[in-house]
Parts: C-alpha cells; sequence; structure tokens
C-alpha cells in the first residue's frame, strides 16, 4: 500500500513546506488548538511570523479567529473541502475567558425542536465583543455579570474541542431572561411550555434563584405553578419575584386582558 503523507491531502500546486510541516506536527504534540502571532514569532523569527501564517491560512491549515490568533487544524482535516464549524471556532476564540454558547443554537443542540439553528451563534460573556463572522456562520456576543457564569453551563466534545454551552435548563431560561434573541417573549415561552415536563424543574428552579431577572421569575412562577409545583418549592422563587411590584402581562406581545394572578403579580394572557 502507497505511503499518505500529509500533502495528499492538500492540492498538488500548493504543498506544505518543510518548516509548516514542523510547525503543525509540533503544535499536534503538544496539543495545540491555537496559536499566536507571538508564537509563530517565537519559532520563526519576528520577519518571517506573518508570511508564515498568512500561507498556512491560505492551505487550509490555521483558521483565523481574530488579529493575530488562530485555530490549527488538525493534520486528518486538512482534505476536508469545509472548515472548523462555527461553535468551535467561538469556542477557540473565547477559551481563555468565562463563556457559554446558547440561544437558538443550543436549543437546536439540546433537541428542543426539529428546526436546525446554525447561521447566527448566541455567545454569552463577560465584556462587549463585536458580532463577526466565524466560519460559516456569524456570532453576537451578549454581556453577563460575571456570576452568570458559576451555574447551568455544560461541555460537549464538537470535532475534537470541549465547547462550553448552556444545558437544557439554562437555555430555556436564557429564552425567558433573553427573549429578544429567540424571537420574543412567545415564543419563548412556547418553547418552555412545550418542554417543561421533560425538565429538571427543580433544577431550573435553582438557576432562576441564582440569578434570572424578576421578571422571568414570575412568568416562570406561573408556568411551575401551573405545572403542579408545590407552593411549598416555589417559595424561595416567589421571594426573589417580590422584588418587583410590577404587574407583568405574561406575554407583553397579546392583549393585556386575563386573570391577575395575584401569587405572582401577572396578567395571565398567554392562554
Amino acid at each position: 500500500m502507497a505511503k499518505v503523507t500529509i500533502n495528499d491531502a492538500l492540492s498538488n500546486n500548493d504543498p506544505l513546506s518543510r518548516r509548516e510541516v514542523r510547525l503543525l506536527s509540533g503544535w499536534e504534540r503538544e496539543r495545540r488548538q491555537v496559536v499566536t502571532i507571538h508564537d509563530l514569532r517565537e519559532r520563526v523569527g519576528n520577519e518571517a511570523a506573518a508570511e508564515v501564517a498568512r500561507k498556512l491560512i491560505r492551505k487550509g491549515a490555521l483558521q483565523r479567529l481574530r488579529r493575530g490568533s488562530y485555530l490549527v487544524r488538525p493534520f486528518r482535516t486538512l482534505g476536508r473541502a469545509s472548515g472548523p464549524s462555527t461553535p468551535v471556532m467561538v469556542e477557540a476564540l473565547l477559551r481563555e475567558e468565562p463563556h457559554y454558547l446558547g440561544g437558538l443554537w443550543a436549543v437546536s443542540f439540546h433537541g428542543l425542536t426539529e428546526q436546525r439553528y446554525a447561521a447566527v451563534m448566541d455567545a454569552f460573556v463577560t465584556h462587549r465583543l463585536r458580532p463577526r463572522p466565524l466560519g460559516a456562520g456569524r456570532v453576537r456576543f451578549h454581556v453577563l455579570a460575571r456570576n452568570a457564569f458559576s451555574y447551568g453551563i455544560d461541555r460537549s466534545e464538537i470535532e475534537g474541542m470541549t465547547v462550553h454551552h448552556s444545558d437544557r435548563e439554562r437555555t430555556l431560561l436564557d429564552a425567558l431572561d433573553h427573549p429578544r434573541i429567540f424571537g420574543g417573549l412567545q415564543r419563548a415561552l412556547e418553547m418552555v411550555r412545550a418542554q417543561l415536563r421533560r425538565l429538571d424543574r427543580r433544577q431550573l428552579l435553582r438557576y432562576a434563584i441564582a440569578g434570572s431577572k424578576p421578571g422571568t421569575c414570575q412568568r416562570l412562577g406561573v408556568l411551575l405553578e401551573r405545572a403542579g409545583m408545590s407552593a411549598r418549592a416555589l417559595a424561595p422563587l416567589r421571594a426573589r419575584a417580590r422584588r418587583t411590584r410590577s404587574l407583568l402581562s405574561m406575554n407583553p406581545e397579546a392583549p393585556r386582558t386575563g386573570r391577575v394572578n395575584r401569587r405572582w403579580s401577572v396578567v395571565e394572557n398567554d392562554r
């Protein structure tokens, strides 16, 4: 059987040089998934670093994440026409700071809908970042307080990368906390109602108490009460909801008519 070389995966007109093979082999042995221009300068010198990076990007061995930061593609993937997926590239970009991927992508990832959402990726972070294209998708960044990253975050292996993302309960709680990302509050309520019996409701309750907005606690209290959760179990959530005296509509997008739930100070106009 003929020996397969690294360059078999690349175009015959654009093979990897020996130096490029050494670089990629070294990073693979070190299990480096991301390198910077500073890493290249240490290995090839200041003058050559930018040109080496440019050539490796053109040959598909590096994927640019931001200025001076690159995702390293494993040798086994170099022959594929498509590059790393957007979730993998976002994870590589944010790997050194608190973050998680969520939004409609997480709804699809957890199988909470039959629709597939991949064109837009929502990433939650601790500081402002401008939206940008990454891979085949576009990424939007949403700023949360640092304590919002202490619960409801799971990890999954995607294309060899450990990706941080919201778990099922946090994903649907985020839909109530950040409905604009999910297509509006009416849509968020529909998703939560459809999945509520499949969720860990006590986990959902803990997450909401840990950091959700009072309005979310009010609406979630109504939903959990309807699902049969006891007043005793709901008492901590109700205490948090009492931080506001606002009489909310369950669905602000619908006419404000219906029964007023005094326990949660909510107009139940979503029936």
